[in-house]
């Protein structure tokens, strides 16, 4: 992996591990055919794989690495009703211009007793500009869900106040010093302390009023 690619991974630390950790403890609900909406470079799809019978992988973007098995928008599943036993989507919300029609058509494409589980941002800062629409507290999620007819299965903080705070100095550090080849090495020296420090904090005062984002499992009737 090259070295930028690497520094961009540290940079969002935090934030990767919440989602894996999230996922992870959501993985029971995962079953049968998975529909992975808006994958991106499909860094989860591993983790989907051990639970499903079969797995598409759907984004609107083909300059990723996987690519995707089906080029579509969120906004549009090219897929009959009641297609998947589950639909994972992960930091895709927030990039959507209308969330109530992605939240539909992924009830949509569920089957019964199906299983949607999203995550989403509370608090980041701006990326992948000018396609950055909204932030989600955990009120916002459930009315996403219960407004399309889904029973909120549980609905959990990634990481208390301190990962927050600590993700985004690291995410600002990264902008100002881990860009320029010059200044990699004061990214580096800089932003694993604050990682390591935050993570203790957040063991030891855990503030779930401000978080990274949440985790969504809401199932279809």
């Amino acid at each position: 992996m090259k070295l930028a690619s690497l520094l961009i991974l540290e940079s969002s630390r935090l934030e990767h591990e919440s989602i894996v950790k999230a996922l992870t403890e959501t993985q029971k609900y995962m079953h049968g055919s998975i529909l992975d909406l808006g994958c991106g470079n499909q860094p989860y799809a591993t983790l989907m794989r051990n639970s499903s019978t079969f797995y598409v992988a759907v984004d609107y973007n083909l300059r990723v690495t996987p690519q995707p098995h089906v080029c579509a928008d969120v906004l549009s599943i090219p897929f009959k009703n009641q297609a998947f036993d589950t639909v994972v989507s992960t930091q895709v919300l927030e990039h959507v211009s209308d969330p109530f029609m992605m939240i539909r058509e992924a009830t949509r494409v569920l089957k019964p007793s199906g299983y949607l589980i999203i995550t989403a941002p509370q608090a980041w800062p701006l990326h992948e500009e000018p396609y950055d629409f909204f932030r989600f507290t955990k009120y916002a999620l459930q009315m996403l869900a219960r407004s399309n007819g889904l029973n909120v299965i549980t609905l959990t903080e990634r990481g208390g106040a301190f990962s927050a705070l600590g993700q985004l100095l690291s995410a600002v550090l990264y902008d100002r010093f881990g860009k320029r080849t010059t200044t990699r090495i004061i990214f580096k020296v800089l932003s694993a302390p604050v990682v390591i420090l935050c993570q203790m904090l957040d063991k030891m005062f855990y503030y779930p009023k401000l978080t990274l984002g949440y985790v969504l499992v809401a199932q279809k009737q």
